[in-house]
């Protein structure tokens, strides 16, 4: 009988091990065909050539703190999330007959409760984190200021996680099996309505969202766009400044709520040839539908991921003795998702990486100005103290943009292709 009742956890086990390895090779494969395509060449750059020695070391320093500060922050969390999915000592093992005896209730307690736990578990990283952005110049606020946008935060992930458990536990109730299947279509869902919605909804909850006021700054924009043939949508200024004084843009949103957001420090401290680099660069997104990309990443890899997520919930369950039809399965559904979450990010970000390529390379035929994509990873380098060589292997796994210096070495190609 005790072998009977092992074989299934075996197989699922093994299922579990094939899913993955399956899901990790779509997605892959699946990053590899959505890339832009085309290979960017890079001309051999050193990081002496482009920085100050001093700063590249007080740049090197402060990556190399902050990637142990976000390693252990990743550790903390993931520590947390497994003693909630695995120990069934005297006090876990009553909240969970609690939760359990109250479905939905007990689902959205056990979804808020878990996030109320990572976060309290990662506040000290949190903490490391922000005194660290202040003594190297780069955090421009206030500690209480942080924990007023950490609380803001922390309330509407366990918003969002209340209502995800309790319709994670719906779902599972409803479809058992195929939970995959209906889970997929809620995660997908999920991403459509977060790209649509969260540049208007969210993202003014944190900052001052403002239209580019007419100036030379926003008749660059309408001009590239127009010499790009690419619809920007809304063109907007944000007051980034009021937490960094790190420089960016972003194309956020999709259908109505599409639009370019610049950071007012960029517009304050680029020089505009810089400046110019930077919009081409974010309207490269535009012209080549890189949102609608990544959708189309998630759409062809997410039904694996659920897949795998069920069967290494249902193994969590089974082995600790909980009851599989109720918000027990919650801790256990979390670990993991945060474990494919991460898994997945791995391909996510090499896609991520040629995507970025791909739009230096459009900025700089839009503008027809090398030195000017030189000049804007120069400025992006001093004032987010970007590492320009960071270790190999963290760049793989978490870079989501090549490096400086392969930016440069691309831009540095392109100018002597133009002097030929």
């Amino acid at each position: 009988m005790s072998a009977d009742r092992k074989r299934p956890d075996l197989m699922k086990a093994t299922s579990l091990l094939w899913v993955g390895l399956a899901a990790l090779l779509l997605a892959f494969l699946v990053g590899w065909l959505l890339a832009p395509g085309g290979s960017i060449p890079h001309a051999p750059v050193s990081a002496s050539d482009y920085f100050n020695p001093a700063l590249v070391e007080r740049a090197q320093d402060f990556r190399s703190e902050r990637r142990l500060i976000a390693i252990g922050s990743m550790l903390a969390e993931f520590a947390a999330l497994a003693f909630l999915a695995f120990y069934r000592g005297p006090p876990l093992r009553g909240v969970l007959r609690w939760i359990q005896s109250r479905r939905w209730l007990g689902a959205a307690v056990a979804g808020v409760g878990i996030v109320l736990v990572v976060a309290l578990i990662q506040l000290p990283f949190g903490l490391l984190s922000f005194d660290q952005g202040r003594d190297y110049g780069l955090v421009t606020q206030d500690r209480w200021a942080w924990f007023t946008d950490l609380l803001l935060s922390t309330l509407i992930t366990g918003v969002m996680a209340a209502i995800g458990a309790m319709v994670a536990v719906w779902l599972w109730r409803r479809f058992r099996r195929r939970f995959w299947i209906a889970g997929s279509a809620l995660v997908l869902v999920y991403a459509v309505l977060s790209v649509w919605l969260w540049p208007v909804v969210i993202s003014p909850l944190f900052n001052d969202y403002t239209p580019l006021p007419a100036g030379p700054e926003r008749t660059r924009v309408l001009e590239l766009a127009d010499q790009a043939g690419v619809d920007v949508g809304q063109v907007y200024e944000v007051d980034a400044s009021r937490r960094s004084s790190t420089l960016n843009a972003s194309v956020d949103g999709i259908g109505s709520s599409k639009r370019v957001v610049i950071y007012d420090n960029a517009i304050n401290q680029l020089t505009d040839a810089e400046l110019s680099a930077l919009i081409a660069h974010e309207l490269g997104h535009v012209e080549s539908n890189d949102l609608y990309r990544g959708l189309g990443f998630a759409i062809l890899v997410i039904p694996l991921g659920v897949l795998f997520v069920q069967i290494g919930t249902t193994v969590l369950v089974r082995r600790r003795g909980d009851d599989e039809t109720g918000p027990a399965i919650v801790p256990a559904l979390a670990l993991m998702i945060a474990v494919t979450s991460l898994v997945l990010a791995v391909p996510g970000n090499v896609l991520s990486r040629d995507i970025e390529a791909h739009a230096d390379e459009f900025s700089i035929s839009l503008t027809g100005d090398p030195q000017g994509m030189i000049g804007l990873q120069q400025e992006l380098g001093r004032s987010n103290l970007t590492d320009p060589s960071p270790p190999g292997f963290y760049q793989y796994v978490f870079g989501t943009h090549p490096t400086i210096l392969e930016r440069i070495g691309a831009a540095e190609a392109a100018k002597s292709e133009e002097q030929k």
